[in-house]
């Protein structure tokens, strides 16, 4: 879909590589990946939004690009929403409700 909104959540805990991480590693992450769901369900899951789980071990190039350097990691179509901490759900409900508007004004 050409106006697509892509959220990332880099975590350091779940699967990394072949091993696994557990959750209480980094609380932070598992309640980050929660938030971001929640925020997509209050929007009435949108087609248009997708959401991309990218372990950050496996991910560390990609999440540095984006100026991630700390777990847990949030970037909105590739530019950093948040690092290091759980994001706050009417932030992002927020810029996800910009970029769609920009996407119907096009």
């Amino acid at each position: 879909m050409a106006g697509e909104i892509e959220i990332a959540v880099y975590p350091i805990a779940g699967r990394q590589w072949f091993f696994h991480i557990p959750e209480a590693f980094c609380v932070e992450c598992e309640m980050t990946v929660h938030v971001v769901r929640k925020v997509i369900a209050e929007m009435g899951n949108p087609p248009d939004i997708s959401l991309r789980i990218r372990p950050w071990l496996q991910y560390v190039p990609l999440s540095l690009l984006r100026g991630g350097w700390h777990p847990p990691v949030v970037t909105v179509n590739g530019k950093r929403f948040s690092q290091g901490a759980v994001p706050d759900g009417a932030s992002l409900k927020a810029v996800l409700e910009r970029y769609m508007k920009k996407e119907s004004q096009a």
